[in-house]
């Protein structure tokens, strides 16, 4: 099994150029089932879907220490989850020389998070290729990035001269975390906002002012309940992309993701086709999640469907 680790570590090396927070291991991608592992620089994060990874909590702690010099280390134990409660979580720390909060970077930008604030961290590691790409793309534009949590592509966008940035959540907690992260990377650009409100019902609206935007990201949860409604992945995507395509500049694209197994690529481009119909599709080009998520898309631990569209 150790070896097993290592070569884990190993194929992350890559990585390491550009980020120091990643995912060390992604369960039966590397052979591991049961175990994600996940580095936030000094700080570490294990997530156990497998109850017997309880009884190798030692011989993680020792891997660790052994490769880094960790100031955190906790154990998060997901092997209790069920259909009728799928976030039930008890929590071990093994290592606590500094406690869960610290900063990370990725691409030169600078990320709060921390990792004892339930099951997320502040920072979606799979989600960094995509931030990378769709920041280049917001050179120059107006963009709109709705389901913010701590705005990280609005943070990735700003830094790459985006001319304005409109960070959509309902979450107030979240919209102050993605404060605390444009003042960590010392951005202040004008026509930035942090707007706390249903992204769906702010879509709706802009499309009915006809508030329009060059670039828009649509990264919602699979469900969530807020806004005096609930928001269901499957449902309500359909309608959700009909009204970003309605605010959206001739020529404007679109980044669609989300981590719900229950819709793949093909799916989301078929939302997008009837979505822009009347409108037509220059293109549309497919993206998933990171290399160090390897076996992605084949266990309901590690899933990414994303899809960039660019609407005529």
């Amino acid at each position: 099994m150790n070896h097993l680790l290592q070569a884990a570590l190993r194929k992350r090396l890559p990585l390491r150029k550009v980020t120091n927070a990643l995912r060390l291991v992604n369960g039966r991608g590397d052979g591991l089932p049961g175990l994600v592992l996940e580095q936030y620089d000094r700080h570490f994060a294990a997530q156990v879907f497998d109850a017997a990874w309880l009884g190798r909590a030692e011989m993680l702690t020792d891997l660790i220490k052994s490769n880094f010099k960790p100031e955190y280390f906790i154990l998060k134990d997901r092997s209790h989850s069920s259909a009728a409660v799928p976030d039930a979580i008890r929590t071990q720390v093994l290592i606590d020389d500094a406690g869960p909060g610290t900063i990370v970077e990725e691409y030169g930008l600078k990320f709060a998070v921390d990792l004892d604030d339930g099951l997320n961290t502040g920072l979606f590691l799979d989600m960094r290729a995509n931030r990378h790409r769709i920041g280049k793309m917001a050179k120059a534009k107006r963009v709109l990035n709705c389901f913010a949590y701590t705005c990280s592509f609005g943070v990735h966008a700003a830094a790459n001269g985006a001319r304005a940035v409109v960070n959509v959540d309902i979450s107030k907690k979240t919209l102050e975390r993605g404060l605390e992260n444009y003042k960590l990377n010392g951005l202040s650009p004008p026509g930035t906002e942090f707007i706390r409100a249903d992204a769906a019902a702010y879509l709706k609206r802009a499309a009915k002012k006809q508030n329009r935007f060059d670039l828009i990201i649509v990264d919602p949860p699979s469900f969530a309940r807020g806004g005096g409604g609930v928001f269901q992945i499957k449902k309500d995507l359909p309608r959700v992309l009909a009204d970003a395509v309605l605010a959206l500049e001739p020529g404007g694209a679109v980044f669609i993701a989300t981590n719900f197994n229950g819709l793949d690529h093909a799916a989301l481009e078929r939302m997008v086709k009837h979505a822009a119909a009347g409108r037509g599709i220059k293109n549309m080009e497919r993206a998933g999640q990171d290399l160090d998520f390897p076996g992605t898309n084949t266990f309901k631990e590690s899933y990414l469907a994303a899809i960039t569209a660019r609407i005529l």
